[in-house]
């Protein structure tokens, strides 16, 4: 009984957050009222505050609610990986596919961070960073055992992040020119094939074989 009712919670905080992501994203945060964002949900009001303090936290969940999903989603997947390189393509893969599938929330994290208060935006930057150890780790790994150049870790490191992002940032520009997978082809070659070494290279293309097979 618990469970479910734990579960309809969850669905109702969901459906309060995806109408608030499309209010943010369409007509501004400091343009949406909680009422707005109560009927878009087809809520009452008074419902969301059982959920929210106020529309900054909705607009705090949000934001978090996506880089938590990468840490819970993504980076389990990387244990017991012994192949830093196929470590670092689950962590890409995993990202680019987390911000396909909340193109809304991840432009909206860059429209609107400024308007969380100090210790949420900082809160924010910790949640962040926290990918960026992800993503550092599999090239430190990679380039301990020679299978990658050395490289800029600091600059690197968001190099990939950004890469992610910008599926989402600037899809107005990608979207008729490569299909979702062929940006990630890309990604790989720009990211990853690029900085091999012939050691690394030779693993990597036993790794595609391995997969398309």
């Amino acid at each position: 009984m618990k469970a479910r009712s734990a579960k309809r919670s969850e669905k109702r905080r969901d459906q309060i957050v995806q109408a608030a992501v499309r209010l943010f994203s369409e007509q501004g945060y400091y343009q949406t009222t909680m009422e707005d964002i109560a009927k878009a949900a087809d809520v009452s009001k008074g419902l969301i505050y059982l959920y929210f303090k106020d529309k900054n936290d909705v607009l705090f969940y949000t934001l978090r609610f996506v880089l938590d999903m990468y840490e819970s989603d993504v980076a389990p997947a990387l244990v017991g990986k012994h192949n830093p390189l196929a470590a670092l393509r689950i962590a890409l893969y995993g990202l680019c596919r987390l911000t396909n599938e909340h193109v809304q929330e991840t432009v909206l994290a860059y429209r609107s961070s400024k308007d969380l208060s100090k210790r949420q935006r900082l809160e924010i930057k910790i949640r962040e960073s926290k990918i960026g150890r992800v993503f550092r780790g599999c090239l430190e790994a990679c380039i301990h055992e020679r299978l990658m150049l050395p490289l800029n870790l600091d600059i690197m490191v968001y190099q990939y992040i950004m890469f992610c992002h910008t599926w989402a940032l600037k899809n107005w520009a990608f979207r008729d020119k490569y299909a979702f997978d062929e940006y990630l082809a890309e990604g790989e070659r720009i990211l990853i094939s690029a900085f091999l070494t012939p050691k690394g290279r030779k693993v990597f293309e036993s790794q595609r074989a391995l997969a398309a097979a």
